[in-house]
């Protein structure tokens, strides 16, 4: 078969061309994401792998910088930005108050709860506020959205105050994902006035652009998802939902709680808390042995919906009910196993459960106490076969919140 020099010279003048319009294209795209972060150094700052070896050994001898306060006044921020005559290591300690809650965070570990902030930090923010860990793109997507939206007040819910973003390149810059431009579109006044690019405000929050090697090395566990997220975590206290639950009474607003009673399980926690903001539960009740709504893990699972719902610790989860039975006429349901229960979900009529209801679930072994039992008005269980003797507390919980609302 005879070869046609002539076609084969002009394919490979063709792959060249696209070759070089490939590494002209990755150059602009470079070019564009590094004047970007040069333009808003204020808040974002970008790191390499020895960047966060660097980082690591200032973390181990807790040199943060001073640089932020966080209360009733505005945060004031510093830009990161190092001068020609700084070292990188004056640089890379000044940005270290922003990354180091992501510092050696444990995989699946019981250890992974909400970080209490310790005494490095403590100068910089208000005592008694701890840090959240969210991980993944549409969490952290979600939470940047979330943290601006005016819905919330209007929800009875407390403000989202983010700490830092932690993020990989192709994550922040690159569809699908695109975290820059959720970013942009949720904070628009930072970037844009008038329709020109505003250089001088600041985000609420920091943004540390790394490579993947990096990220792998300063949590320390190789990272899969591209983007995490730092928060502060809300307080809601028993007082504070008093007064929600009064406002909704006097607008003749529907209560629907869910009281959880030494739940253990995170994975659990978090999909009983994603389940309540699709079936609008008001708030989440949690007694004082369950775990913390805050785990990393509990984060992850809820996909970042821990902070749509108020989630409230009460010392005595028999005295709460009772509390909210007299003073807001609040109905109770115990999810038993039971063949004996009061109720069974599937034959209760449309109209039996009270507009003010609470659903009571108990520990994944042992189920509900006795003492929280005799609280509640009704027990009520799910209809089952023979075979199966329980679900799981969060199957059981979506099941029973679905029902129950309708």
């Amino acid at each position: 078969m005879k070869v046609d020099g002539k076609l084969l010279s002009q394919q490979k003048q063709e792959k060249y061309r696209n070759k070089q319009q490939q590494k002209l294209e990755a150059a602009a795209k470079l070019k564009e994401r590094n004047d970007w972060l040069d333009r808003h150094s204020n808040f974002v700052a970008s790191i390499e792998y020895n960047d966060a070896i660097i980082l690591k050994e200032l973390a181990r001898t807790d040199a943060i910088a001073k640089n932020e306060t966080v209360g009733e006044k505005s945060i004031k921020r510093p830009k990161i930005e190092p001068s020609p005559n700084s070292q990188r290591e004056n640089f890379l300690q000044e940005l270290l108050v922003y990354i180091k809650p992501y510092m050696d965070l444990k995989e699946n570990s019981k250890e992974d709860i909400s970080i209490n902030i310790d005494s490095s930090l403590e100068a910089h923010i208000n005592d008694g506020i701890r840090y959240f860990i969210a991980e993944g793109t549409e969490t952290v997507r979600m939470i940047i959205e979330q943290s601006c939206s005016e819905k919330r007040a209007e929800k009875g819910l407390l403000p989202i105050k983010i700490h830092s973003v932690f993020v990989k390149p192709s994550t922040f810059f690159e569809d699908p994902v695109n975290i820059r431009q959720t970013i942009m579109q949720s904070f628009p006044h930072c970037f844009k006035q008038n329709g020109i690019e505003n250089n001088q405000n600041s985000l609420p929050f920091h943004i540390i652009v790394s490579t993947e090697k990096a990220m792998t090395h300063a949590v320390g566990f190789p990272v899969a998802r591209g983007a995490m997220l730092c928060g502060m975590v809300p307080n809601y206290s028993k007082e504070w939902l008093d007064a929600h639950l009064e406002k909704r009474i006097r607008r003749k607003s529907n209560i629907r709680l869910l009281a959880l009673d030494n739940i253990s399980d995170t994975a659990n926690l978090g999909s009983l808390i994603r389940s309540c903001t699709a079936f609008g539960i008001t708030a989440v009740l949690l007694s004082e042995d369950s775990c913390d709504a805050f785990y990393r893990r509990c984060v992850r699972v809820s996909m970042g919906h821990v902070l749509n719902i108020m989630s409230v610790r009460v010392q005595s989860m028999s005295a709460a009910l009772k509390d909210f039975k007299e003073r807001y006429g609040i109905v109770s349901y115990a999810a038993v196993i039971d063949k004996n229960a009061d109720m069974v979900l599937e034959t209760v009529d449309r109209g039996d459960i009270n507009k003010n209801w609470c659903c009571v679930l108990g520990n994944e072994g042992n189920g509900l106490r006795n003492e929280v039992i005799s609280m509640c008005n009704h027990t009520i269980r799910i209809e089952m076969d023979d075979e199966v003797d329980s679900l799981s507390v969060g199957v059981a919980g979506g099941i029973l919140l679905h029902g129950l609302r309708e």
